[in-house]
């Protein structure tokens, strides 16, 4: 166990991330340039302050770490397959590629982000008051072969996490990679299901390192087409630009980034399980083909940070992003409208910015040394969503009873925050790591369209709310090989802006109530094994339906598990690994039902096995997530499901092969499903069902790279 500041972990810490600048790159940098560069850089501040063991954050035994040496061992031509096989995860798409995943984390469905609070580079992905629900986090604006680690901080213990830091946060941070330049081109076939042998995806990335005389630049593009394995194509085609770079500014380093990202793409839905089992519906088939939508994203972001005397630093930065997405969705079908069916388009139009400024501190020698770390943040979002009753994208003149839109209104919600950590070691084997953060909000919200607005909630007003949060861990050494933790802490998510008018602020800020106690063993570099039992409750909440334009109330949850990640080496070409994660999740006041809790997962796990041969690879990953209640009477199940992937790699002098094989035995999976009240055409009964996506068939994808 070690600690140390900002200021000497950060070139250790690009050291790592150089190794590999993509998940086609050969490994054939030697160590030792890497090692030979961390006496050369100038020193960065970067967000990791305490080191644990090196390998994972220090918070709580069941965080999780990433470098490029894991990810590239996992199938990562999407963004979301960088995050689908992290331990305790699972990642869901039901929307023809172009909408946010879905997340399953803790015990919670979060949906698209409510409880699970995701950064980039420290620029905050969750977007608040969403036209399609609170938190919605897209990440598909990434560029996979431009992210060097990830690490999954679970629980709220962390007082530099602020919102949606329920179940837990993720960061991810880009490479900084060597100068020089690598072309990727990714194609494949689905080898199974009804539209075998098209071609599902292809893509072409492009990064470039300029070698400059100060500093380091990086600019990374993506081109991309997929069709996936519906009847109806996808036609999913996305453009991706980012660019970052840092130099050397007033005796400290100033770095800045630019991203772009455009997408279209149609989506077949979610459809009932019972006219897939009655053989009246393809599983790959649409009962509306005309669902889809499109995004765009453009941010820049800027930051300076400068080391101070006695083993501290400062860091300040400031980011904007713009963000639009128009989506078009029928998941009720013609339960609403028999003739002309329940089809919406909500569109989301926003300008979000937000400044932090961050101090770090060591102080002490010995045992009795420290680290404290404090910040400022503040963040503002100003937002037009509507909600609109279409057919075939078509706007009609009604929305169920009342005048299109069913309402439109503008959104303003500024969050600002304090807090401060304190890493302390009372002696050689403990440490404290205790803080407290402070969080204020006001909403503001506007009708812009009260006299046509239709039969859907229109509300209008200001609202302000604020909320403490303190967090306490312990972390024990028991020997040189295992450290034992015991985590406590508060923490919230906020509900939208709307929902927070509508009730003054009461119950705007859910506070969640969180424990966790565990163990991390690290035997050497061939043995780590971890496991913590955890215990979250969250309270009574007002949340914001983009579908159904209102607010929905929920009773307050608990939550209680149990995580076990395990890795072991027991050659040196050779890699195991494990993991498991159980919960159960129910209300605190029983509904008749036994509390149960719908969608809530119970049990998820996966695994792999790795070969290595100098800076060739194969890898068979397993991943996996169980039956759960897809209602809360019980009556309806979301099917569980178990895939086998293949990853591997071939490097031979400046050019590199790698394959990715999904779904190796072709299982029939849904990838997600929800419990909906629909009717299947105008005339048809109205019925209660598991609507679903189907998984991904059989799918086979080849990257092909080369140095330039």
């Amino acid at each position: 166990m070690s600690l140390q500041s900002c200021t000497s972990r950060a070139p250790r810490a690009y050291a790592v991330l150089v190794l590999v600048i993509g998940p086609a790159a050969a490994l054939a940098e030697p160590e030792t340039e890497s090692e030979t560069e961390s006496e050369t850089e100038p020193e960065t501040v970067t967000d990791e302050v305490i080191v644990l063991d090196g390998e994972a954050p220090a918070e709580a035994a069941s965080s999780v770490h990433f470098d490029r040496d894991d990810l590239v061992t996992r199938p990562h031509t999407r963004p979301s397959d960088l995050l689908r096989q992290t331990p305790g995860l699972v990642v869901s798409q039901h929307a023809g590629g172009g909408k946010s995943d879905q997340y399953f984390l803790r015990g919670f469905d979060a949906d698209h982000g409510t409880d699970v609070a995701i950064f980039v580079d420290g620029i905050p992905v969750n977007l608040t008051s969403h036209g399609h629900g609170q938190g919605y986090a897209d990440t598909h604006w990434l560029i996979p072969e431009t992210i060097g680690t990830i690490d999954v901080h679970k629980g709220p213990y962390a007082a530099r996490y602020g919102d949606f830091t329920t179940a837990g946060a993720i960061e991810m941070r880009s490479i900084d990679p060597e100068p020089g330049a690598r072309l990727y081109l990714t194609g494949g076939l689905e080898l199974a299901g009804p539209t075998a042998l098209r071609q599902p995806t292809s893509r072409l990335v492009g990064i470039a390192a300029p070698e400059l005389t100060r500093g380091r630049a990086m600019i990374a593009a993506e081109v991309g087409y997929t069709d996936g394995p519906f009847l109806a194509p996808q036609d999913f085609g996305h453009a991706h630009l980012f660019a970052k770079g840092r130099r050397p500014f007033r005796g400290g380093e100033l770095r800045a980034a630019v991203t772009g990202y455009a997408s279209s793409w149609n989506q077949s839905g979610q459809i009932p399980a019972a006219e897939v089992d009655a053989g009246r519906l393809d599983r790959f088939g649409a009962i509306d083909p005309t669902e889809g939508g499109r995004a765009r994203r453009a941010s820049a972001a800027i930051g300076w940070a400068k080391g101070l005397p006695g083993d501290g630093a400062w860091d300040l930065s400031a980011y904007a992003v713009y963000n639009r997405l128009q989506l078009f969705s029928n998941f009720t079908l013609f339960a609403r409208d028999p003739l002309a069916g329940d089809q919406i388009e909500q569109n989301d139009d926003r300008l979000l910015g937000g400044a932090a400024a961050r101090f770090r501190k060591t102080h002490g020698t010995g045992a009795r040394s420290g680290l404290v770390h404090a910040g400022l943040e503040v963040r503002t979002d100003s937002t037009v969503a509507d909600l609109w009753h279409t057919t075939a994208r078509a706007r009609l003149a009604g929305c169920w009873g009342g005048m299109n839109p069913c309402n439109r209104g503008r959104n303003d919600v500024v969050n600002a925050a304090a807090y401060v950590e304190e890493d302390l070691s009372l002696t050689r084997r403990v440490r404290l790591l205790g803080g407290v953060r402070a969080d204020a909000f006001l909403w503001h919200v506007k009708d812009l369209d009260p006299e046509t607005a239709g039969t859907m909630e229109t509300i209008g007003g200001r609202a302000t709310a604020a909320i403490v949060n303190p967090k306490l861990s312990a972390i024990i050494t028991a020997s040189d090989e295992l450290d034992v933790f015991v985590n406590t802490g508060l923490g919230f998510h906020s509900n939208d802006a709307r929902s927070a008018v509508a009730t003054g602020g009461d119950g705007a800020l859910a506070r969640a109530i969180g424990a966790e106690t565990g163990a991390r063993l690290a035997v050497g570099k061939e043995l780590r094994a971890s496991v913590a039992a955890w215990y979250l409750h969250l309270a009574s909440e007002q949340v914001w339906s983009g579908d159904l334009g209102g607010t929905e109330p929920s009773d307050p949850t608990r939550r209680y598990g149990l995580d076990l990640d395990w890795q072991w080496s027991p050659r040196p070409w050779l890699g195991l690994d494990a993991n498991v994660a159980v919960g159960r999740s129910t209300f605190v006041a029983n509904r008749g039902n036994g509390g149960a809790l719908a969608l809530a997962p119970r049990i998820m796990g996966g695994g792999g096995v790795t070969v290595r041969r100098g800076t060739s690879f194969a890898a068979v990953r397993f991943r996996g997530i169980g039956d759960r209640p897809a209602s809360d009477d019980g009556a309806l199940v979301a099917e569980g499901h178990g895939l086998v992937d293949v990853v591997a790699q071939h490097a031979r002098g400046k050019t590199t092969i790698s394959l990715s094989i999904e779904n190796l035995l072709d299982a029939d999976w849904r990838e997600a499903q929800f419990a909906e009240e629909s009717r299947v055409a105008p005339g048809a009964e109205l019925r209660e069902d598991v609507h679903f996506t189907p998984g991904a068939p059989l799918t086979a994808l080849v990257t092909l790279s080369r140095a330039l």
